[in-house]
């Protein structure tokens, strides 16, 4: 974990953060019911690292909110009448509502190694400073009432997940603002160490759903980490949701491997954000289920 401290980051490996609640932040903790992520924003990359990292940067925030979020993928738009509209055909409350905004820059700069023997030219480093800045603003006014900062560092070239699927440079950065933005302007919403385990599913966007090439283009942008048969079961399907780890879905009887058709969100779109809303609210959605070639459908409650 990430200390919440004002100094800059030295060195290898680790983060450092800071945390600013302004006045008019005063008293919001307790009454925040609901958060709109916008769009993330990088200043690295190309078109498919942005979308890559704000799939990644919106599954984070479903897990670790339980669902109580709106995602980026979601919007269609990011003025305050649109997103109050949108928050009022989710059910919730726009006036408990805050919106998140989060940029990530991307920085170099060398350190000086270790001489292993006395007299050695000691040779530098390249070392990769991500950071991770988050705007919070009430839905409905465009005054920043918070913001958080944090720089992760690691070195050059440093895949975005380890080996154990750990998340590293700007996916740590990113996950570690998140969880300080919501143990200080959202706690309540903070998923708890006694909520069920959150689920892991694949998406294929709704503008490539139609075209087998874009199914498998688009999965390959997005989830560079998935297998061959993965790529294979949903790129192949009539179905856009793939489940990898059933999580809190397994108490439907929701199967790793299973193809889902799932309910629509506020704008009338299945998606895999309505799905964990609807178990965020002990909802029982009706599902449309694919197994090893068999089709169910699991009924609402």
């Amino acid at each position: 974990m990430c200390a919440a401290v004002a100094v800059a980051v030295a060195g290898l490996g680790g983060c450092t953060s800071t945390i600013e609640v302004r006045p008019a932040a005063q008293g919001l903790a307790d009454k925040v019911t609901a958060i709109v992520a916008l769009p993330t924003s990088i200043d690295f990359g190309g078109m498919g690292d942005q979308r890559r990292i704000q799939r990644r940067t919106s599954d984070a925030l479903l897990a670790m909110t339980a669902g109580h979020v709106v995602i980026a993928e979601e919007l269609r738009g990011e003025d305050d009448p649109y997103l109050q509209s949108m928050l009022r055909r989710l059910g919730e409350d726009p006036t408990g509502a805050i919106s998140i905004s989060i940029t990530v820059g991307l920085g170099r700069r060398f350190v000086a190694g270790a001489a292993p023997i006395p007299g050695f030219q000691i040779s530098k480093r390249m070392v990769v400073d991500f950071h991770a800045h988050v705007d919070v603003r009430r839905v409905g006014s465009q005054d920043v009432v918070g913001v958080v900062e944090t720089v992760a560092s690691g070195p050059a070239n440093e895949p975005e997940l380890g080996p154990d699927g750990e998340r590293r440079g700007a996916l740590e950065a990113i996950d570690d603002a998140l969880e300080k933005t919501l143990r200080t302007f959202a706690p309540g919403l903070a998923a708890t160490d006694g909520s069920a385990p959150s689920a892991t599913v694949v998406e294929v966007p709704v503008e490539a759903a139609g075209d087998l090439q874009r199914r498998l283009t688009a999965l390959a942008e997005l989830y560079p980490e998935l297998g061959i048969d993965e790529m294979q079961l949903l790129g192949g399907s009539g179905e856009r949701i793939l489940v990898l780890a059933p999580g809190g879905l397994a108490a439907l009887g929701i199967r790793r491997g299973d193809l889902l058709g799932v309910p629509a969100g506020a704008d009338g779109r299945a998606s895999r954000a309505a799905l964990v809303r609807a178990m965020a609210r002990r909802e029982r959605p009706q599902l449309a289920i694919t197994r090893a070639g068999q089709h169910y459908i699991l009924a609402a409650n």
